[in-house]
Formats: C-alpha cells, sequence, structure tokens
C-alpha cells in the first residue's frame, strides 16, 4: 500500500554536493520482530568506482560526529551496496544467526556486498532521514539525503525513493520481491512468521539516475 506523504522542507545544513553516491532504499523496521537491522542502499551514481569508505551515514542531525563512516568497499558504477545501521554487526532478533550481515544475508538471499555504517544512529519508524556526508565534523559536506514521513515503516515494505519521493515497495514494482519467512508474532500469520517486501540491491539502469538533492527534491530513477 502506498502512503501520502508531504516532504517537509529539509533544513539546508553544512554544503551540498554529490560524489556520486546516492541513498536509493531504506528500511526502518516493522512493527514486532524486525526480521534485520535497520539499513540503507547505497547505489553509484557516477561513471567510476568509489570507495565508500571515504562517507559518513547519519540520520537527521547531519553531524560527522554523530555519524559514522561506511565500511570500505570499492563500489562500481552503477553498483549498489547495503549497509547494516550498526557499529556492533550483532543480529537483531534470532540469536542462531552468527551476525548481523549473516541474518541479512540469509532473509533476503542476498549475494551482493554488505557492510557496516559503523555508527549513525538508527532511523525511527515515525519518519526520520537519512544522510550521506563527506568533510570534516563542523564542515560536513552533504552528498545525499534521504527523507521519509510518518505512514512508512511497520509494513514490511523498504522505502524506495523512485518517482521524486519515497514509496513503499510494492511487490513485483520496479524489481521488488519477497524476502525469506522470519518470526514475528505480531501479525499472527501461520506459525508466526512473516516476509519483508523490497527492490534490494538491484541496479537502476544507467543514465537513470539524478542528484539526490538535500533540499527534499530526490531525482527519479528506474530499475533494470
Amino acid at each position: 500500500m502506498r502512503h501520502a506523504l508531504t516532504l517537509a522542507a529539509i533544513a539546508f545544513a553544512g554544503t551540498t554536493a554529490n560524489a556520486g553516491l546516492s541513498i536509493t532504499e531504506i528500511y526502518a523496521g516493522m512493527t514486532g520482530e524486525d526480521g534485520t537491522i535497520d539499513w540503507i542502499e547505497v547505489t553509484n551514481t557516477s561513471g567510476a568506482a568509489i570507495d565508500t569508505g571515504s562517507f559518513y551515514y547519519d540520520d537527521e542531525s547531519r553531524s560527522i560526529n554523530d555519524g559514522g563512516l561506511l565500511d570500505s568497499y570499492m563500489l562500481g558504477a552503477g553498483e549498489s551496496a547495503i549497509f547494516l545501521i550498526s557499529d556492533d554487526n550483532e543480529a537483531s532478533d534470532d540469536v542462531t544467526y552468527a551476525s548481523a550481515i549473516a541474518e541479512f544475508v540469509s532473509i533476503w538471499n542476498y549475494a551482493g556486498f554488505v557492510g557496516l555504517t559503523n555508527g549513525g544512529g538508527n532511523l525511527s519508524q515515525n519518519g526520520d532521514e537519512a544522510v550521506l556526508m563527506t568533510g570534516t565534523a563542523g564542515s560536513e559536506v552533504i552528498e545525499s539525503a534521504a527523507a521519509f514521513g510518518t505512514g512508512f515503516a511497520n509494513s514490511g515494505a523498504t522505502i524506495d525513493f523512485v518517482s521524486g519521493s519515497p514509496v513503499d515497495s510494492v511487490l513485483g514494482v520496479n524489481g521488488a520481491y519477497e524476502s525469506n519467512l522470519f518470526f514475528n508474532d505480531n501479525f499472527s500469520f501461520p506459525n508466526d512468521m512473516t516476509s519483508l517486501v523490497g527492490s534490494v540491491g538491484l541496479v537502476p539502469s544507467p543514465g537513470a539516475f539524478a542528484v539526490f538533492m538535500t533540499c527534499g527534491l530526490l531525482g527519479a530513477r528506474r530499475r533494470r
């Protein structure tokens, strides 16, 4: 189900730029057991490989002091990667998983790169903002900002930034698919199991990118 959303103007903070990385999908949890910890999908919208290890993630405070560096990975042109919002790599709900990364890979059947943000603050289910920054503390350069309002989390759908505004991922739309089942007794599905829906790590078509500006104007994209 899609939710109506009015994007509030994002208070300008720091210098706006774009070094080629954009936040293109977000998971902020759901009611009850989340399946995985919160995460962001980062896509290289440039024409060359970029080391993600020079980028900081933070939520709405937009502060490098409060943020965390992304794990280092040479993200190829047009490639997407997942970064779990964590500094300890602990699984979110099920102690049988060795780590949060192993949990994510298992639930999503995901074969791409999965790293950590090494801090930066979890995303709120009542609306929040995810930000990528470079620069230094007090002189942050905002490279990408993705804001979402209330009503998105709790459904089991990821938040996909298409058509200029965030929307809930819908099965079969823009490459969205269903995850494996995991325990969640809030929905009372058979055997207390449920699943998630998202287009996790799918690479947008070349040339379909637009810069994600921090004023809330998010570029449209389409997926291959």
